[in-house]
């Protein structure tokens, strides 16, 4: 019976969240595709110079040339040639519609038989990295630069106020180099908002720093009224240029910040178009919200547990759009204050906010602070991969899977969550230690190779 053409193509994978390049690999065989010719080479005339020689994984045949099974430079066909069949050569050298090579010296002849010569190139992928979104909200109340980190008067920001080292921690003293951001800006995609109030005490000592002009309302961001945010990868010089003037403002109304930000209306639907729970969902969304205090509301300077309950709640109807919210609490850590941190926190994973175990971070250095940020960032990144073809049902325990070189093992029905896993014809999931090894690690190299009837592919050769 003639087996499928197109099947001894490679499967190319698609990454869906992750930072990896995915090489996917169809093969079987021990022999070149073209019959030993009468000097013992398996090249005939006409063929691309190369015909013959050794290639191995990673090594990339000439063109009209593919890597056969036996590892040397193959060929079905000249590129232009008419096939035995009448299809025409591709610039691989194969004669696409045809069955594989193998029954004569022409190399175009179809097979209707499997052999041992039967074989499928190895193709090699990099594919584009698909990025999760990251909002860091951050408190530009005037705590932030009276205060010093982590606790402490800061003598007006001499030298280590909370400001400060947040924006050292973000973007670094020097924009040349950059911080913690520019590291990140190719594993994400990120956005900063700052967000305060217009304090209603004027001359109270705690007045707003900002130039004006500012508007007048609550919350504002930077000074100014919420007008949508921007998400982008390799971001950091464009949030440099926002953040490095930036200074502080007024209050702290973080429920009514966080709802603006996402968008919320007040039954936890989805109101403002600009806002973040209407980022369609096709990658992972997190909310990271650094402050250095409790929360006041609108029209008021000074926490209460009305402003608490908002925080909660508004994190709560964030969690529900799909989007997690991570807390690092930079300042109070009053039993009180901690305790509404920790309430937030667990609400922002989807957990009670009394019993939950989620927990906030209260970073007390300025390496743990970049630890914490970090490990967000990167944790924010998920361990599924779409594949641009098909697997075939009943032969993914066939695939081999290989992540930085080691292999990973098949992740069975019913055994422990470890290896990967086929999750549906068309995705991978790693899971347990290499999805920890994907998601710690920035550029993991991960490869799948499947024998040939096993996949169909999805994209042409």
């Amino acid at each position: 019976m003639p087996r499928l053409p197109s099947v001894r193509a490679a499967l190319c994978g698609a990454l869906s969240i992750t930072a990896v390049a995915l090489g996917l690999h169809c093969g079987s065989g021990d022999e070149s595709l073209f019959a030993p010719q009468p000097d013992g080479g398996t090249c005939r005339a006409g063929l691309p110079a190369g015909c013959g020689e050794p290639c191995g994984a990673g090594d990339v045949c000439p063109a009209g040339l593919f890597c056969g099974a036996d590892g040397r430079c193959s060929a079905e066909c000249a590129p232009g040639e008419t096939c035995a069949n009448g299809a025409l050569c591709s610039a691989q050298g194969r004669c696409d519609g045809a069955g594989f090579g193998g029954g004569g010296n022409d190399g175009g002849g179809a097979s209707d038989a499997p052999g041992p010569d039967a074989v499928c190139a190895d193709v090699n992928v990099t594919l584009t990295k698909v990025l999760p979104k990251v909002l860091f909200l951050l408190d530009q109340s005037s705590s932030m630069r009276h205060f010093k980190f982590p606790s402490g008067d800061s003598n007006g920001c001499n030298p280590d106020c909370r400001w400060t080292v947040l924006k050292d921690v973000l973007i670094g003293p020097d924009p040349a180099t950059g911080g913690l951001l520019k590291q990140l800006e190719a594993e994400a995609e990120l956005g900063v908002e700052m967000y305060s109030a217009t304090d209603p005490v004027q001359g109270d000592g705690d007045d707003s720093f900002l130039p004006p002009p500012t508007d007048a309302v609550c919350p504002r961001f930077n000074g100014k009224a919420f007008d949508g945010l921007s998400f982008a990868v390799n971001n950091a010089t464009a949030i440099d240029t926002i953040l490095r003037p930036a200074s502080v403002d007024d209050d702290t109304p973080t429920g009514p910040a966080v709802r603006a930000v996402v968008g919320l209306l007040p039954d936890g639907g989805v109101g403002d178009p600009k806002g973040f729970a209407a980022v369609p969902p096709t990658t992972p969304r997190v909310l990271v919200l650094v402050t250095d205090g409790e929360p006041a509301l609108c029209g008021q300077n000074n926490p209460s547990d009305p402003a608490r309950v908002a925080v909660v709640e508004a994190v709560q109807q964030t969690f529900a759009q799909g989007i997690r919210t991570f807390v690092i609490a930079i300042g109070d850590n009053s039993a009180q204050a901690q305790a509404h941190f920790k309430a937030v926190a667990n609400a922002g994973q989807g957990k009670d906010p009394n019993t939950g175990d989620a927990g906030a971070v209260s970073p007390t250095t300025k390496q743990a602070l970049v630890d914490a940020l970090r490990q967000i960032v990167l944790d924010a990144r998920t361990c599924k991969f779409t594949l641009n073809g098909t697997v075939q049902p009943g032969t993914e325990q066939q695939g081999v899977v290989t992540l930085n070189g080691a292999p990973v093992p098949f992740d069975a029905p019913g055994a422990p969550d470890e290896g990967w896993r086929l999750v549906s014809p068309t995705e991978i999931e790693l899971v347990g230690t290499a999805c920890q090894t994907v998601k710690s690690t920035p550029n993991a190299q991960l490869s799948a190779r499947f024998p040939c009837g096993s996949v169909v592919p999805g994209i042409p050769r």
